[in-house]
């Protein structure tokens, strides 16, 4: 999973911007868990399927954008892309 962020500088001069890989699997990972709150960790046992399934879809059909979202106010950019 790839998150990449472009948004311009409070200066004004330029963007700033910021690419993240962060491994799909680490939904896996029981102790990612252990530290969300209490609500969210009702999902832990539905997370390896899920992985699964969508690193299936991704073989199956190649990347696809997960979220993507535009401000044209300020012109900021992010896009999450499995």
């Amino acid at each position: 999973m790839r998150l990449s962020i472009c948004a311009p500088r409070e200066n004004g001069k330029g963007n700033i911007r910021l690419f993240l890989p962060v491994p799909l699997g680490i939904a896996k990972w029981r102790f990612i868990w252990n530290h969300l709150p209490e609500e969210q960790r009702m999902w832990a046992d539905m997370a390896p399927a899920l992985v699964d399934a969508l690193r299936q879809y991704k073989r199956e059909n190649g990347s696809w954008d997960l979220v993507e979202v535009h401000c044209p106010k300020d012109n900021t950019h992010i896009t999450i892309r499995i």
